[in-house]
């Protein structure tokens, strides 16, 4: 018996050592019942659990577990506190911040249709409270979750106010427009402001809505002012990014993925912008908040390139793709002389076609510049993805060019099969977006957007540029926003992400996510000091990417957390 006990133990580390030098793969999946990953050593001890309504917490760790009926909320208790909950029409948690000017609440909310249904409620209902001043609703983005475990949407929002407000304030007053069991608003006894709140005009909102198939309802929103947002991002969206609310009967279990350092990430940019004569207002916004996105994707460590083409032309302005800042913000500033019948999409796809007619029988030669211009410049490189980003202020014209000879039917162009799903080539938009986040016409400090102008039969003749958005992995932002180039830097995170290879093989709870370089655990931030790495997790692509100093390739990369699953 001993030289059988013997023969299994020279066995386990000769398959130790080879697991050593791969990524991710099983160990001992019939010895220890578990594929791809090993259980974390007393990480379960870290949890906390709050039962709404019962008054009855129990604190073990740096996360906390609330019970909203049907549904879990988790959050990290060293970045959120929970405070007393306010009388009436209220199931949830309610949370004060990192800071004196950050605050939160999860609530249990009346049900929709559907969850894209919920957000679309939430989000009118923002919109058109009486405190919003006028072009103060700024949509940043909106976009559907795919890797959580409860149907989930996710938007941020920027608002500015007709007078000055704390945090808490606004916080408070959400609870009473959209975070109530009823919708009745039917609350009271909030908690009084922190004592350092600064009063203020423009805050940021983020906002999760998640539904599960039974109709049980939650929404998570965080608020803090405009000023203060950097300092606390990484805290409110990892809060909102649909991770953190599960099933009840659920219990979360520890999990570790073993990774080891890559390359940096590359990733290539084609942008489409808007050169007709209704971008004059936004000519200077796209500039300003383009050069947030350059800066951003810096600050990853991605490798990239980025061309520039106009809505009426395929052929690459300048000198074709860069990665020099003055020569992008050159590219960007297109001018405002272009046709107008703008389409993002006739002019991305004729870039990016080699032949004609497309899979519509749409025709390609047609218009300004040359077919497959992208591939003709070397693009995308090996080892990247191509990223398509529109920028428009009108609704897409592609029937206009497709040789239908309508300028009013359907476009003749498969917003489920076509050249950018074929490709795995993601499509993003800044567009005309309403108050509820759908594709429509809307109004802001950057001026008008008109998805009607160009067709008298919208939106049959519109191509949905939403739809594209979603069906490719990408996402929309309002062109009305005052801020979209938050929206580009969340789209820089999500590519940065997209070209990592640092996937986690389970849905994690993300606030309980803890990450090593070498055994050194880092901070979750999107700005570490100069010469320190930090890192970010994105629940669209279920990724880590890292921010600031990248780990040397090679180095040991250890992700622990829990999950639902």
């Amino acid at each position: 018996m001993k030289y059988i006990k013997a023969i299994i133990m020279i066995f386990i580390i000769i398959m130790m050592s080879i697991n050593c030098g791969n990524k991710k793969k099983p160990f001992l999946w019939f010895l220890t019942g578990l594929s791809e990953q090993g259980i974390i050593t007393n990480n379960s001890g870290n949890t906390s659990s709050a039962i709404v309504g019962d008054n009855n917490p129990s604190n073990s760790g740096n996360t906390s577990n609330s019970n909203t009926g049907s549904l879990q909320i988790t959050y990290d208790n060293t970045q959120f506190t929970q405070q007393q909950n306010p009388d009436g029409s209220f199931d949830g948690v309610v949370l004060a911040g990192p800071d004196d000017n950050t605050n939160a609440f999860g609530a249990v909310v009346p049900s929709c249709a559907d969850v894209s249904c919920l957000l679309d409620n939430i989000l009118s209902t923002i919109a058109n409270w009486n405190e919003v001043a006028t072009n103060g609703y700024s949509l940043i983005n909106r976009q559907p979750i795919s890797n959580v475990i409860i149907p989930t949407e996710v938007a941020s929002l920027q608002l500015t106010l007709n007078q000055s407000y704390t945090a808490n304030d606004v916080r408070n007053s959400l609870i009473e427009l959209i975070g109530t069991i009823d919708g009745s608003g039917n609350v009271s006894n909030f908690p009084d402001d922190p004592p350092s709140a600064n009063l203020d005009t423009q805050f940021r909102i983020v906002i999760q809505a998640s539904q599960d198939e039974n109709g049980n309802a939650v929404v998570l929103v965080g608020v803090t002012t405009v000023n203060n947002y950097e300092n606390v991002e990484d805290a409110l969206t990892g809060l909102t990014d649909g991770t953190n609310v599960g099933p009840v009967d659920s219990t979360p279990k520890d999990y570790i993925d073993i990774l080891l350092a890559d390359n940096p990430p590359k990733a290539d940019f084609l942008f489409v912008v808007d050169n007709s004569g209704s971008m004059s207002q936004e000519q200077n916004a796209v500039a300003n908040n383009s050069l947030a996105f350059f800066d951003r994707l810096n600050n990853l460590g991605v490798d990239f390139k980025i061309g520039t083409i106009t809505t009426d032309n395929s052929n690459l302005r300048n000198t074709g793709f860069t990665s020099d800042r003055t020569q992008f913000e050159n590219d960007i500033q297109v001018g405002t002389s272009g046709s107008g019948k703008e389409s993002c999409t006739y002019y991305a796809e004729k870039a990016l076609s080699n032949s004609s007619p497309n899979n519509m029988n749409a025709v390609l030669t047609n218009g300004n510049g040359s077919l497959n211009t992208i591939a003709n410049a070397g693009y995308p490189r090996n080892g990247s993805n191509l990223t398509v980003i529109c920028i428009t202020d009108e609704s897409d014209a592609y029937t206009k060019w497709d040789g239908s000879g309508s300028n009013d039917d359907n476009p003749r162009f498969n917003l489920i099969d076509n050249i950018f799903t074929q490709n795995n080539i993601s499509f993003y938009g800044v567009i005309p977006l309403n108050d509820s986040g759908q594709y429509g016409s809307c109004t802001g400090v950057n001026g008008n957007a008109n998805v009607t102008y160009n067709f008298s039969n919208f939106p049959q003749g519109a191509l949905d540029l939403k739809s594209l958005a979603i069906n490719t992995g990408g996402s929309v932002s309002s062109i009305c926003g005052e801020n979209y180039g938050a929206f580009l830097q969340q789209l820089a995170d999500q590519v940065a992400a997209k070209a990592t290879s640092y996937s986690l093989t389970r849905i994690p709870i993300s606030s309980t996510i803890k990450v090593y370089v070498n055994d050194v655990e880092i901070p979750r931030t999107s700005n570490p000091p100069v010469g320190t790495t930090g890192y970010k997790y994105l629940s669209s692509e279920n990724k880590i990417v890292f921010t600031g100093k990248l780990p040397s390739v090679g180095s040991q990369i250890k992700i622990a957390y829990q999950s639902y699953q």
